[in-house]
């Protein structure tokens, strides 16, 4: 293999690594569109500013101000930090909300009548610890609770119903968190559940049509070969009609070990059948080595390999399906016969 043939190699295993984990992180996908349709709602709250800033007093005023700057600053890093971003934004809200609560009412606004405004600003405030509740859990809205004691310490009485709003809501949030990440956890075991054989743990053939795309793309895009390779277990009927279907089940995982350690890193492999396993290998020159490696440990499988660049999936299975059979037929002729595993 060629150095640049190696580094394509090398890139797309980390690559394919990043790419897989995003893949069956079910709770990053569902945790990313909840940041993006916060945003998508507090954009949807921009026309409010003009009329608060219009006939607000210099404490709302203030607010507004403090939450369209911190959205255009916090905006542009909502993807590199999302979690941070959105939580900055909502802090400020709640704090300039909660601090308008306890100011007198010509501080907010004085063409709206206290019994207006305060209970929509209550609501804001309630919103706000709801939303630190989701976004940072408990710790969160610790936080933020003890900063609304603080804000209405001189006015407990007056101000309780407000903080026991605030609780209700921050319990809300904490709740309809746990809540995404249970079903965000089970829609990743589920993921992985069907992408993968159970027994050996390995991709199975749904996995392998999904990868068999992005190595083609790559191998393509790169100009390195994409081999394939079809592995049949030869006396695996045997054993299971001699020894029962566990020592079957034995000799399938102890082939699967053989192949992730002989494998290289950047090598995808799968179990696609009883007891057939299909290698997806970038950079080849031929599978033969790879071939003597495995029988060294593990004499009892026939394999066909063959370049599959211009090839598409169901193409490559029946061009290494034909030369696997040929070297099963080849192995059973005796160790003189040559064994043409490799196209």
């Amino acid at each position: 293999m060629t150095l640049s043939e190696h580094l394509a190699v090398i890139l797309f295993a980390c690559r394919d690594n990043r790419d897989v984990a995003m893949a069956l992180n079910a709770s990053e996908t569902t945790w990313s569109r909840i940041y993006q349709l916060y945003w998508r709602v507090t954009l949807v709250l921009i026309p409010s500013m003009a009329p608060a800033l219009y006939f607000g007093g210099w404490a709302l005023r203030a607010a507004t101000l403090s939450f369209g700057l911190s959205l255009a600053l916090l905006f542009p890093l909502r993807k590199r930090i999302p979690r941070t971003a959105v939580l900055l934004h909502v802090s400020i809200a709640y704090l300039t909300a909660i601090v308008q609560l306890v100011l007198p009412a010509s501080a907010v606004i004085s063409v709206l009548p206290p019994t207006t405004w305060r209970p929509a600003l209550a609501i804001f405030a309630t919103i706000g610890i709801y939303s630190l509740g989701m976004y940072g859990g408990w710790r969160s809205i610790i936080v933020a609770f003890v900063a609304a004691l603080v804000v209405f310490s001189d006015h407990l009485v007056a101000g309780l119903p407000i903080l026991i709003g605030l609780a209700l809501g921050a319990v809300a949030g904490v709740a309809v968190r746990t809540v995404i990440i249970e079903l965000a956890e089970s829609r990743d075991r589920l993921s992985q559940h069907a992408l993968t054989d159970p027994l050996t743990r390995l991709g199975n053939r749904r996995a392998m049509e999904q990868e068999y795309n992005r190595y083609l793309a790559v191998a393509r895009r790169e100009s390195v070969s994409l081999f394939v390779s079809l592995w049949d277990l030869d006396n695996l009927k045997r054993i299971n009609d001699l020894e029962g279907h566990a020592q079957g089940d034995v000799a399938l995982l102890s082939f699967a070990d053989v192949l992730r350690s002989v494998l290289r890193e950047g090598d995808a492999l799968f179990r696609i059948g009883g007891d057939e396993f299909c290698g997806l290998h970038l950079g080849l020159k031929d599978g033969a080595s790879i071939v003597d490696r495995v029988h060294e440990v593990f004499e009892s499988v026939s394999v066909g390999f063959a370049e599959c660049t211009e090839l598409d999936l169901d193409e490559a299975l029946a061009r290494v399906d034909v030369l696997m059979y040929e070297h099963k037929r080849h192995r059973r002729r005796g160790p003189g016969e040559a064994s043409p595993i490799c196209e």
